[in-house]
């Protein structure tokens, strides 16, 4: 008898992982933003703020769009981590990097140090958040909300530290890439058909559509 999806939910389906992470394949994104709202609506992100953000960027030799989500690195040498005073941002076991709201106090010092934009200040609770891999929902067995969403599979979810796992095997294959690896912070999501120009095309905003010039929401710099 078929198990359906929901009946596999429980602290009992939750994977133990070394180095919990995404894999980007943009080979197969089609901009569709399905990750991003999907995103909003699991975590009740306020408007003009992301945990997720797609960007599309014309590509330098050909006339074509690429696009590329954007969403905390899980940098194994996270610079958000030693800046905090209240000690709010700290690493768990599996190594993915989370903001404690009840030490936040605001001081937005974690926003400028990380150099993908992917920390904001919730307006309505003024603590700083970001992607964490919806650890509410991998703790009980299920994927991250984006990558549930993205019809394409070119967000999924494994462990970064097992060579056996599909996310590791499809970086080592593809010679996955890095954003911005010269920020020297070590990020751990490996980017698929990512390639070094896209670094100076990138930016903290999200278009509505690519034919906008400048960034229609982009997230308040401190």
């Amino acid at each position: 008898m078929e198990t359906l999806p929901w009946e596999k939910v429980g602290r009992e389906h939750k994977r133990d992982l070394k180095k919990a992470s995404l894999l980007l394949d943009l080979r197969r994104c089609v901009g569709c933003h399905a990750c991003s709202v999907a995103c909003k609506t699991e975590h009740d992100v306020a408007l003009g703020s992301f945990r997720l953000r797609v960007r599309y960027i014309e590509r330098p030799d050909r006339p074509t769009i690429s696009f590329v989500p954007l969403m905390c690195m899980q940098c194994e040498d996270a610079p958000c981590i030693p800046v905090c005073p209240h000690e709010a941002v700290t690493r768990l076991e599996d190594g993915r990097v989370v903001i404690n709201e009840q030490e936040c106090e605001g001081e937005v010092c974690c926003v400028p140090a990380c150099p993908y934009g992917a920390i904001y200040m919730d307006p309505v609770t003024n603590k700083a958040d970001k992607c964490d891999l919806c650890t509410h929902r991998t703790e009980v067995g299920l994927d991250p909300a984006c990558v549930d969403a993205c019809p394409v599979e070119a967000i999924r979810y494994g462990d970064a530290a097992d060579s056996k796992d599909p996310i590791s095997q499809v970086a080592k294959k593809h010679d996955a890439g890095r954003v911005r690896e010269a920020a020297d912070t070590k990020p751990l999501v490996p980017y698929v058909g990512y390639e070094k120009w896209m670094d100076e095309k990138l930016n903290t905003g999200v278009q509505l559509s690519p034919n906008d010039e400048d960034v229609t929401y982009e997230q308040k710099k401190w």
